[in-house]
């Protein structure tokens, strides 16, 4: 392999790196989140539906990429680790918009239904970043 094939990734911004707390309890950042977010008792059942959504659309892109025919190359794979990296970062920031307001605001929906709809939202579009990876990227 020829050198510059590795010189790619130096000119990259750096990705966006998950907070401490988003580390545990498991390897997956985006499997802490969506935990995170379904043990916290202020989630509604749409709520968690769309987080499911994410986390089985994730499942998949991952056994996806272990038997996909050519196998999904080191820039394939990086590329879409930024872009879910990114759809993290939006999920992870709405959500903290939405616990914070939830606990001030004394649980009232009506005091949280902006917060409530950027978090469905942000979750929606890091569903459709991981499925449109798997759909598009490679194909």
């Amino acid at each position: 392999m020829e050198q510059e094939d590795w010189e790619w990734p130096k000119g990259l911004p750096p990705a966006w790196e998950a907070p401490e707390g988003l580390r545990v309890p498991t390897a997956s950042v985006s499997l802490n989140l969506a935990l995170q977010m379904l043990s916290s008792n202020i989630v509604g059942n749409d709520e968690i539906e769309v987080i499911a959504e994410f986390v089985l659309e994730k499942a998949r892109f991952e056994q996806w990429t272990g038997r996909v025919d050519p196998p999904v190359t080191l820039r394939q794979r990086f590329a879409v680790d930024r872009a879910v990296a990114e759809g993290l970062r939006v999920v992870h920031e709405a959500w903290v918009a939405y616990e914070e307001l939830y606990r001030t605001a004394g649980a009232r929906a009506g005091n949280v239904a902006q917060e409530r709809e950027a978090l469905l939202s942000a979750v929606r579009e890091a569903t459709a970043i991981v499925v449109r990876a798997r759909t598009e990227s490679f194909s």
